[in-house]
């Protein structure tokens, strides 16, 4: 009973402290308040009693309080923890403003009367405390005013391009190499190494004989790339997955190995099971899902005989198909391989399929969130949710989930592509916003899309994003932001 009293009465504090805050902002945003009896004077001491709230990272709203402020921002200097804040409107004696980033030290100054000769500061009573969050921030690539940067490889600081719908991948042995295979704008695949904080093209178009590529996986050792292409110039023999063999020093480049693995049409997708090493890739045709066992493969090649790639052949199966013709999809499959979800690009909807240990394949799927056909943006649960061109996803562990003994301790962060935002999908089938669409943005243009780094939700927008990866040991996020060009991350702040 204790306990939920508490718990009632610090719901009531939260919202008390809101309410004052939102009271105190308002009264500082007012624009029907007489600003001629609230000049700065100089001859009254500059004062800061209060501040409201007490805690926040950066981009929080802040309300200082105090005394002799004036009311001409122009005059007026708001610093926290050394940093400059963005200051919003100043009434005498009250100021509106957001919290900078890396505000570590606290110290809350206020200075007013810069436009003159007679500056005078004041410092807070107590410290803010600032609290690290996760922000976004971006890597490389930048996009001119005309978009035409061109592709550039290089230093991550003058790097261009990223300009097309692709998918990320961590290399399994070398876990500081982060490729980037692109679907649009003819260029090959991309690695970045994070160390040496360059990009580099590895591997051209012409190896895949300058065909679409979709997605990008790894053998269950690592030394073999595998490579989906969408097309159907071939009809049923058209190459639909490419396995690519490391070179002896660890390098993928176009001197590498190569051959057709899986031949049928319109590829989507494809994906290497986590535990078994199965491969499992898709057709737009019919929305089929293919089983290939790769360890019928290493046994004929390595045995000196020939791989036969094509549907006739009888390398691969079909297992099921997912709902109707021309349905755009990609495969992502949990850390335990006990499941796999399907995302459904084009008619905006995610399914699950479940792995049946007897006969190590996956089974029919069924619908977890969104409904076909149906695009929007709507966080909620199942088929409540709406998204919009859902593309790449990953699962990332869930601490809390850990310490609760859960079954499934993962959820599943995804490119909302034309919601233009990070969203995840929990274990218990519920949608929610993780970044973007920032409505704190300076710019003022009303657009749910930008390039605005900073918190996640107030401030942060992407354009169009594909790719997404993530880095388990830095806790960070690396996002593929196609129309802006550039390679995002969302990370602790530093």
């Amino acid at each position: 009973m204790k306990k939920n009293n508490l718990s009632i009465y610090a719901r009531k504090s939260v919202w008390a402290t809101l309410l004052f805050c939102a009271t105190l902002m308002s009264a500082c945003r007012s624009d029907n308040v007489d600003d001629s009896s609230g000049k700065y004077d100089p001859g009254r001491p500059v004062t800061v009693t209060d501040f409201v709230p007490k805690a926040g990272g950066a981009d929080q709203k802040l309300v200082v309080y105090g005394s002799n402020f004036g009311n001409d921002t122009a005059n007026v200097k708001v610093t926290i923890g050394g940093q400059r804040a963005v200051l919003i409107n100043v009434k005498g004696d009250c100021l509106y403003c957001l919290v900078p980033a890396k505000a570590y030290t606290g110290e809350v100054v206020v200075s007013v009367g810069g436009k003159t000769a007679n500056e005078q500061s004041a410092t807070a009573g107590s410290k803010f405390n600032y609290e690290r969050k996760m922000v976004v921030g971006t890597l490389s690539g930048i996009r001119n005013q005309f978009d035409d940067q061109g592709w550039h490889d290089g230093p991550f600081k003058t790097a261009t391009g990223f300009a097309g719908e692709g998918c990320l991948t961590f290399d399994p042995l070398y876990p500081n190499i982060l490729y980037v295979v692109y679907d649009e704008n003819a260029h090959g695949i991309q690695a970045l190494d994070l160390e040496k904080k360059e990009v580099k093209t590895i591997l051209s178009m012409s190896k895949f004989d300058n065909q679409r590529l979709r997605s990008i996986d790894f053998s269950h050792d690592g030394q073999y790339m595998l490579i989906s292409t969408d097309r159907d110039d071939r009809q049923l023999q058209s190459p639909s997955v490419w396995i690519v063999k490391r070179n002896s020093d660890g390098t993928f480049t176009d001197d590498s190995k190569s051959q057709i693995l899986a031949a049928y049409k319109q590829c989507n997708g494809a994906a290497v099971h986590p535990i078994n090493g199965e491969l499992y890739f898709n057709s737009y045709e019919r929305g089929q899902v293919f089983r290939l066992n790769m360890d019928n493969y290493f046994n004929t090649v390595e045995g000196g005989g020939t791989w036969y790639p094509n549907w006739t052949d009888g390398n691969f199966k079909e297992l099921f198909t997912i709902q109707d013709v021309s349905w755009e999809f990609k495969i992502f499959i949990h850390p335990t391989g006990k499941y796999c979800y399907i995302a459904v690009i084009n008619k905006h909807y995610i399914l699950r399929s479940d792995y049946n240990e007897a006969t190590k394949s996956f089974a029919p799927p069924y619908v977890v969130a969104g409904q076909a056909r149906n695009n929007g943006w709507v966080d909620g649960v199942g088929t409540g949710a709406r998204v919009n061109r859902p593309y790449q996803g990953c699962f990332v562990k869930n601490k809390q989930y850990v310490a609760e003994n859960r079954d499934d301790v993962y959820d599943f962060y995804f490119c909302d592509n034309n919601n233009h935002c990070i969203r995840y999908l929990t274990p218990d089938g519920i949608i929610r916003t993780y970044a973007g669409r920032g409505t704190s943005s300076q710019a003022g243009d009303g657009n749910m899309w930008g390039t605005e780094d900073g918190d996640l939700r107030e401030v942060a927008r992407f354009n169009s994003p594909t790719g997404i990866a993530y880095d388990e040991k830095s806790n960070t996020f690396y996002i593929l932001d196609t129309k802006g060009r550039k390679i995002r991350t969302i990370s602790m702040e530093k």
